[in-house]
């Protein structure tokens, strides 16, 4: 009794010392780090708050400055402008173009479009194809075609891809042919019609197609500007493969490669990485034909021309821009405003302005050419910035930029490595470009603390710290044990249970069959040998459970390792079933099996797999009443061999399916009822095997229906290549 009340007393020692620690020590501290933090923040939160409205209106500052600049000098260029317009027909003059890129250093160069895709400056320009050269049509009618091009392309587009449509996209696409007149919309259509015809299959008319298409239009681009000849080289390579004519293929491609490179002066980066990417894909495939003659000199060939760089930008690419421009203004049928407009952005990693002024027709209502001007940035902030810092007057600590819309530095600091503390966006036509205010340093608000202050937020931090990591840990540590409780328990109980009931079996045969054999062993002889068919089926059993929890505390240490070889796995599937089925016919069950020969070979341990089939068949059997038919099918899909059981039997509710694989579970736990448990532990263990071999074990179940249990077993990849080879030979025969 005394020593009854001792603990009772520590124990409410103990309760008072907990709640005194957590009323005088925990919850003081967290007060006081939530407080000081407030604090800090709070004075942090300010501070930032003067510095960026001291920042944004110094970047307002900034931003006036810059408009007043960039209008000066805008003036400037329409005052040259004007000077080279002749006064008499109001047209521009050629040579006045070409003394203003030498009297005025800002402007790089001068584009003078008198139509789409008519260069009239500079001199020996062209953005047509010299034997494809597009005749200057009426507005009306340049526009009219314009506009039946975009709706037969969107209404082939929609069958080619929406409806998969291929004949009719076809038919549409060649109906473009018989209503345009442009060579550049003619010979888009035609693209359209072979890719169409790649896909069908019809590999000999498409390659007619594309070479067609190179050899009448050579220099011609599509809408956006990108080489038709790049499209058509690839296209013919890819249909020369197809075909079988590799080293056609091969040497087409080298064109493809030589071509990019001499004319990527001409396009941006963005096309350019496009078809080196299109040829990188292609060029292994055909150098691994066997096909092929001298692939070491193709690839050496190849080899040189990917280590050649891009070339910088022409002067062609700004005028495929202002053509652009020009182009979709006159489809647009906008009317002629005497402004100047701009475009900026950025190519191969370079800012640049386009400044351009639209030409207008006798009558000053429609826009028939164009007049662009290509803007030295490095020129331009050599005027702006002078003038602007002289103006403005602000600490070293802070630098200037000029960003364009994506944030990308255009002029000003290069390549600044802290994000700007203010921008502002300038004023039209330039409101394309935003200010950036950077500082030189980072801020360091801690420096207006003191050092007592800073010693003491690191004491409370690290006090908090260490309060709530013990808090953690000891939880976390809790529960874990809580957890391993739990689980010793269940298991030391199903453990128990399981092997109890084949030994409790084992002992009352072995008990019936002596008293039998004492009173008259002849007589009862036959029910002796039954006696010892089903000792003998219990200890199988008992072995299976035995093996199954060896098993299982393999793979909780970490123990459990796999043979892996390469096997056929038709062979081992039917070899577990053939082992399993004198079991399941004895018990009236009806075994089906749907495994063809040629599955590809898989690198598998044979003892795991079998074991894995053989669990899912004795749960068939198990969970099976009356329809007792099993049926196991094997196929591939895509990539990897999938094996189905499939059962009739009392199938699992929807439930439960997320529960089935875990340790110790099982769906039917009832004390009464008839069927054989186990410790659940057959499914964990099946789907620990085949995700081991890289595949994985799911089920599909229907209550009073049955189940179907599906593991995958991955193709190794050599395996796959080969299929793949296979089929696409397959596929080129048949063609």
């Amino acid at each position: 009794m005394l020593n009854t009340v001792v603990k009772i007393f520590q124990h409410r020692n103990e309760i008072r010392l907990a709640l005194i620690f957590l009323a005088l020590i925990i919850i003081p501290s967290g007060l006081l780090g939530f407080f000081s933090w407030r604090a800090l923040k709070s004075e942090e939160l300010i501070s930032r708050q003067r510095l960026s409205e001291s920042y944004n209106h110094f970047a307002r500052l900034a931003a006036r400055e810059f408009d007043y600049e960039l209008e000066k000098v805008e003036k400037k260029w329409v005052a040259e402008i004007k000077t080279t317009f002749d006064r008499d027909n109001k047209k521009l003059r050629l040579d006045g173009l070409e003394q203003l890129t030498k009297q005025e250093p800002q402007i790089a160069a001068c584009f003078l479009l008198t139509a789409p895709g008519q260069v009239a400056f500079p001199p020996g320009m062209s953005l047509q194809a010299e034997n494809a050269a597009t005749p200057l049509m009426p507005s009306e009618s340049y526009v009219r075609e314009h506009e039946i091009f975009k709706e037969l392309v969107n209404r082939g587009e929609d069958l080619e891809y929406r409806a998969f449509d291929l004949v009719g996209a076809l038919t549409v696409y060649r109906e473009i042919a018989g209503r345009v007149t442009s060579p550049q919309l003619r010979a888009m259509a035609q693209s359209y019609c072979g890719r169409v015809l790649q896909k069908q299959g019809e590999w000999r008319a498409a390659l007619v197609i594309f070479e067609k298409l190179l050899a009448a239009y050579p220099e011609m681009r599509d809408l956006n500007k990108t080489y038709l000849r790049f499209l058509c080289q690839y296209q013919i390579a890819v249909c020369l493969e197809s075909l079988e004519r590799d080293q056609q293929a091969v040497e087409t491609l080298l064109r493809l490669h030589r071509d990019l490179f001499e004319r990527s002066d001409a396009i941006n980066a963005v096309q350019y990485s496009y078809f080196q990417n299109l040829i990188q894909n292609l060029t292994p495939r055909l150098l691994a034909s066997p096909r092929l003659s001298a692939a070491s000199d193709y690839q050496a060939q190849f080899r040189a021309l990917a280590e050649q760089n891009k070339k910088r930008l022409s002067q062609k690419y700004f005028l495929q821009l202002l053509d652009r421009v020009l182009t979709e203004t006159m489809i647009e049928r906008k009317h002629y405003r005497s402004r100047f407009r701009y475009l900026s952005d950025e190519a191969d990693d370079e800012p640049y302005l386009l400044a351009y002024h639209f030409l207008p027709d006798p009558r000053d209502i429609y826009i028939t050419g164009l007049v662009g001007l290509q803007i030295d940035l490095r020129q331009l902030r050599q005027r702006l910035f002078p003038e602007i810092l002289s103006n403005l007057k602000f600490s070293e600590k802070v630098s200037l930029a000029v960003l364009n819309q994506k944030g990308s530095h255009v002029i000003g600091a290069v390549n600044p490595e802290l994000a700007p503390i203010a921008t502002q966006t300038l004023a039209p036509p330039f409101d394309f470009w935003q200010v950036a205010i950077y500082l030189n340093e980072t801020p360091t608000p801690f420096r207006r603390w003191d050092f007592r202050t800073t010693v003491g937020y690191w004491l409370i931090s690290l006090l908090l710290l260490s309060i709530f990591s013990g808090a953690y840990l000891f939880i976390r540590r809790a529960q874990r044990e809580a957890y391993l409780s739990k689980m010793k328990s269940t298991f030391v109980s199903n453990v128990s249970h399981e092997l109890r009931t084949p030994l409790t079996s084992i002992r009352m045969m072995a008990e019936l069959t002596e008293m039998q054999l004492a009173e008259n062993a002849a007589a009862n002889r036959d029910r002796a040998q039954q006696h010892l068919r089903i000792i003998r089926r219990e200890c199988d059993r008992l072995g299976r459970l035995i093996e199954s929890v060896l098993n299982f505390a393999k793979i909780e240490r970490g123990l459990q390792s796999y043979r892996f070889e390469y096997e056929e796995p038709a062979a081992v599937l039917r070899l577990a079933i053939e082992a399993f089925r004198p079991s399941a016919e004895a018990q009236g069950f009806e075994l089906e099996t749907e495994i063809p020969g040629d599955l590809p070979e898989l690198r598998l341990d044979t003892d795991a797999i079998s074991q894995v089939l053989l669990n899912l068949l004795s749960n068939a059997v198990k969970y099976s009443e009356a329809v007792k038919k099993i049926r196991v099918r094997a196929q591939r899909r895509a990539q990897q061999v999938v094996v189905e059981v499939t059962d009739c039997g009392i199938g699992i509710p929807a439930a439960e399916l997320p529960k089935i694989f875990d340790d110790f579970y099982r769906v039917d736990q009832r004390l009464d009822t008839h069927q054989q448990g186990g410790m659940g532990l057959g499914l964990t263990l099946a789907r620990h095997i085949v995700r081991a071999h890289g595949g994985d074990l799911t089920v599909r179940s229907e209550v009073g229906k049955g189940s179907t249990f599906s593991f995958t077993l991955p193709i190794p990849a050599a395996e796959s290549g080969s299929a793949v080879a296979k089929d696409l030979a397959v596929e080129i025969e048949a063609s």
